[in-house]
């Protein structure tokens, strides 16, 4: 049995479940049938910051709960909402940043998963991408999931499709 952890950012309206809420939850679900221990974190500032102060701070952005235990996990599935100028949410960079740079051999290796969700897709997963490089971590595959509306079992198919597709790639 292995150790998964989810973390993607909190959602700004508590009132329902936002569409990482619900992509995070059908993972967990899927997760769950394979006998895999999950985690799920949402991901919140340690001071409350307007979306735009996010930006304009994300490099010294500090999260309530960081990356620090990453090395017990044996999947990590980092999720975003996909805002602003179509790019990821200041607080999954945040966290990749603060992802210790992978060294030594015997450094333990995750497997990296990323997901998207919002109503257009744009260059989230690649800024995503590139801060991971940075750490020398290569995932092994995203998938934005895009809709104009709350997803629905549908969509929510589609989440099964990537856990499948992803799986295969971690059991090879």
């Amino acid at each position: 049995m292995g150790k998964v952890l989810i973390a993607y950012p909190l959602a700004l309206e508590k009132k329902k479940p936002s569409n990482e809420d619900k992509v995070a939850m059908e993972l967990t679900r899927h997760f769950f049938a394979k006998s895999f221990s999950v985690k799920r974190i949402t991901l919140e500032p340690k001071k409350k910051l307007s979306v735009k102060d996010q930006f304009k701070n994300e490099k010294t952005l500090e999260l309530k709960a960081g990356p620090s235990q990453l090395s017990s996990f044996d999947i990590v599935v980092l999720g975003t909402p996909i805002v602003g100028s179509l790019t990821s949410s200041p607080l999954v960079n945040a966290f990749i940043r603060g992802i210790p740079k992978k060294t030594g051999a015997g450094a333990k290796k995750q497997k990296f998963v990323l997901f998207s969700a919002g109503v257009l897709h744009g260059f989230e997963l690649k800024k995503m991408q590139s801060l991971l490089s940075m750490k020398g971590i290569k995932p092994i595959d995203s998938e934005s999931f895009t809709s104009m509306f709350d997803f629905d079992e549908k969509k929510l198919f589609e989440v099964k499709q990537f856990f499948e597709r992803f799986m295969d790639k971690i059991v090879d």
